[in-house]
């Protein structure tokens, strides 16, 4: 019977315990704050590299408007006769 109920109390409070331990880690936001910063940081980062990076959509834009004025003025500049 002395056994069981030391068996007993260890288990409780083995149980407490965890729970506790759970609630407090899925209460605490420290670290989820970091991981989503780290998320939109990286998200960021891969946004900025498809814009700008080599070939990107404002290399892109840019190589096309620069060709389209080189050649409108290429075409209406005056042939000398």
């Amino acid at each position: 019977m002395v056994f069981t109920n030391v068996v007993n109390n260890i288990s409780v409070n083995a149980w407490v315990r965890v729970t506790e331990a759970a609630r407090n880690f899925k209460s605490n936001e420290k670290g989820v704050t970091a991981v989503e910063y780290a998320i939109v940081i990286a998200g960021v980062a891969g946004i900025v590299a498809v814009i700008f990076g080599k070939n990107g959509t404002v290399q892109n834009l840019l190589t096309d408007i620069f060709s389209s004025i080189q050649s409108n003025v290429t075409k209406n500049l005056p042939t000398s006769s």
